[in-house]
């Protein structure tokens, strides 16, 4: 199966793997930095993907404001409490993008740093330009999050439940053309070089390097690592150009 992800700097990724029973969902993430005030963490998912996010953080949007370029900010207190700073949402097509601030920053100091921002809905996710008072962050790279099932019959000890496990690829951009053997360390597979987390990680887990990202397979459990290496070996994540 293969899907493809628009990162929210606009580069579009391509993520083929030959063994997945689906690839649902998938969030692109990026970092912003602010002027005087530190950084803005955004992701972008589907409606469902925003829903996830709201649950697991106990986060309300009850409120909202309107933004300069139109778009209608959604917003309110990260878990509910008073003391933490927002929880925030703007529709962009069919895309969500969302995150949170810091408890100092107020909405109309994040509305105003947004309105820096030109967003432009695409079908395989929103991108952004920062400007002014914004820019991408050089600490932090632009990220896709892509969940992988795989068919149950690769899961330690076969079987013919047609249940599915799997794990979570974690895209990371790399700068184009850096990949080195070297640096590596990894053995050469259809998609570049894949290597192990070393033994003294709490959590087991596989890395692909290609010539554009840096990919983690991360398990549902250490039991399942040697499934996620044996798919790790056939995945393509590229650029499409």
């Amino acid at each position: 199966m293969e899907t493809t992800h628009r990162l929210l700097s606009g580069d579009a990724v391509r993520i083929e793997v030959p063994d997945a029973i689906g690839l649902p969902g998938g969030t692109s993430l990026g970092v912003l930095a602010l002027e005087g005030e530190g950084q803005l963490e955004v992701t972008s998912g589907r409606e469902a993907d925003l829903a996830f996010y709201l649950e697991v953080t106990g986060t309300t949007l009850e409120r909202e404001v309107g933004l300069r370029g139109g778009q209608v900010l959604r917003y309110g207190r990260f878990g509910g409490d008073p003391q933490q700073g927002f929880g925030w949402a703007v529709a962009v097509g069919d895309h969500q993008l969302y995150g949170f601030t810091v408890p100092v920053m107020d909405v109309e100091t994040l509305t105003g740093f947004l309105a820096d921002v030109d967003v432009q809905a695409d079908p395989i996710g929103p991108v952004l330009t920062p400007s002014g008072r914004t820019s991408w962050s050089p600490y932090r790279t632009q990220t896709v999050a892509q969940v992988v099932e795989l068919d149950q019959g690769s899961a330690p000890g076969g079987g013919d439940d047609v249940s599915s496990f799997g794990y979570l690829l974690d895209i990371r951009r790399a700068r184009t053309g850096q990949l080195q053997d070297a640096r590596s360390g990894g053995a050469a597979v259809r998609g570049g070089q894949l290597s192990r987390s070393s033994d003294t990680e709490r959590h087991a887990y596989a890395v692909l390097e290609s010539q554009d990202f840096v990919s983690y397979g991360m398990p549902g459990s250490e039991e399942s690592v040697e499934a996620v290496v044996a798919s790790l070996s056939e995945v393509v994540v590229e650029l499409v150009r």
